[in-house]
């Protein structure tokens, strides 16, 4: 976690350290092989940014109950459960600047610790007993899975466009950052238009956070982000950056992004880096996400101001404008 986030989110360091230990408690089961697996991506920390919206948003109207506390770590629990089956997936051999979990401990080992922590994530939301909050969740894993589907089939060069671009990200990253603030918001005590407003808030933050992300795969090194760079290009996904080059390059920068995503190990990684420099299309990235977030923000208008609410809005901020 930056320097940066650490300080936004110093007032919650409370809070989320009963989130870490809730995490902890519900997937810890005293046999080692599942509890390193299911507690490995948590051992260095992310960003927490979920967790904190739960908390954030429940705060807005309401106290932060042992109830909030169980639902930020469900959501969190549901994200670490999606980078587990991502890295399968992707090959990924780091994330969090370590091993990835099957790079540590299998492929096998991976999909049943995932599923375990999808489980356990359903089975917190479960004992909430709330309809909507059990809905909310249920829908976001469902969409999640449905994104990573629909990344297969279209995220390619020959079907790809931005609509479809986003349609993947709503699915991926959009769906569990708008269902964390929901679920906060509902058991914080907000009316249904507010948690309505802010479920939408949240999606609006998960594309910010989702474009911005996918420029990552252009760093430098992996000391930079913690993750494999360029594994989405060598994947052959195809990302907002490409798709700009694909819809406004001039004909030999298409047919150059067309040829190695085709055959991407064989791919010149410096002058992909190049081009997507040069044709504008980072630059283009990057004001796309900035526009989500300024619609995040705008839509939090209704709240009076207020200590969350400030934090809401540099949360926002730091997601365009974070350099990791």
């Amino acid at each position: 976690m930056s320097d940066r986030l650490k300080n936004i989110l110093a007032p919650l360091s409370g809070d989320l350290e009963r989130v870490n230990q809730s995490i902890k408690k519900h997937l810890e089961t005293g046999v080692p092989l599942i509890d390193n697996s299911a507690m490995h991506l948590f051992a260095k920390g992310g960003k927490n940014i979920r967790a904190s919206l739960v908390i954030l948003t429940a705060g807005l109207r309401g106290i932060i109950s042992e109830r909030v506390i169980d639902l930020a770590a469900a959501v969190e629990i549901i994200h670490a459960a999606s980078l587990v089956h991502d890295d399968i997936i992707d090959k990924s051999f780091l994330r969090r600047g370590d091993l990835s979990v099957p790079s540590k401990f299998g492929d096998k080992v991976a999909v049943l610790a995932g599923d375990y922590m999808y489980s356990t994530a359903v089975n917190i939301t479960v004992k909430n007993n709330h309809a909507s909050i059990l809905e909310s969740i249920s829908d976001s894993t469902k969409e999640m899975v449905k994104g990573e589907l629909y990344q297969m089939e279209y995220s390619n060069v020959d079907k790809i466009s931005e609509e479809q671009y986003y349609n993947i990200i709503n699915r991926k990253t959009g769906r569990l950052m708008a269902t964390s603030a929901y679920v906060g918001a509902v058991e914080g005590g907000c009316s249904e238009k507010e948690c309505d407003v802010l479920f939408n808030m949240g999606l609006d933050l998960g594309y910010a956070f989702q474009i911005v992300d996918d420029t990552f795969d252009f760093s430098e090194n992996s000391d930079v982000t913690g993750k494999d760079i360029g594994n989405d290009f060598k994947d052959g996904k195809i990302t907002l950056p490409f798709i700009y080059i694909l819809k406004n390059g001039k004909p030999g920068e298409r047919e150059y992004i067309k040829k190695f995503s085709q055959s991407p190990d064989d791919a010149d990684w410096g002058n992909i880096k190049g081009m997507i420099h040069s044709t504008g299309a980072f630059s283009f990235s990057l004001n796309k996400a900035k526009e989500y977030a300024e619609r995040a923000k705008k839509r939090i208008e209704i709240f009076d101001n207020s200590a969350n609410k400030g934090i809401i809005e540099e949360l926002i901020s730091f997601i365009v404008e974070r350099n990791y």
